[in-house]
């Protein structure tokens, strides 16, 4: 397993975790499922400082010795930017509709409880939501081809 392919991995679990963890923390647990939500947050918590770690470890080891990229790495690091800018342009142009349709409407969040999408607080976390999903794209397509291409 090379160096990028490890430090994928870890950015992976980093951002699986802050996601989770946020999505608990803010929309909270569903009621459908009994409340594991301490629990799940606690092996999310864990997950992320032993990802963390082992991104300074690997930063503290390759600063030692550098290893260059070659034209591979660079090939999955273009695909998996496509992906994840494919992302994040879609959620915005969905967004960017939603606006236009609540200026069309008149913004009646009686009639279309839709047009409150863009309200502050939660196009905020949207948007935020948005890029962590879009950085567990973008890590996802370099696991994938990181693993195809061996």
């Amino acid at each position: 397993m090379s160096k990028q392919e490890l430090l994928s991995w870890t950015s992976l679990g980093t951002t699986i975790s802050i996601l989770v963890i946020y999505l608990i923390f803010v929309f909270g647990w569903p009621e459908a499922i009994p409340d594991y939500s301490s629990l799940v947050v606690k092996i999310f918590v864990n997950l992320f400082w032993i990802a963390l770690a082992v991104e300074i470890l690997i930063g503290i080891i390759e600063s030692k010795a550098k290893v260059d990229k070659d034209e591979r790495d660079v090939m999955i690091q273009a695909f998996s930017y496509k992906y994840a800018y494919n992302f994040v342009m879609v959620i915005l142009v969905l967004i960017l509709g939603n606006v236009l349709f609540g200026i069309v409407v008149g913004d009646s969040p009686q009639a279309f409880p839709m047009t409150r999408l863009t309200e502050g607080a939660l196009l905020f976390h949207i948007l935020l939501i948005t890029l962590l999903t879009a950085s567990f794209i973008r890590r996802s397509s370099m696991i994938y081809y990181y693993r195809k291409m061996v």
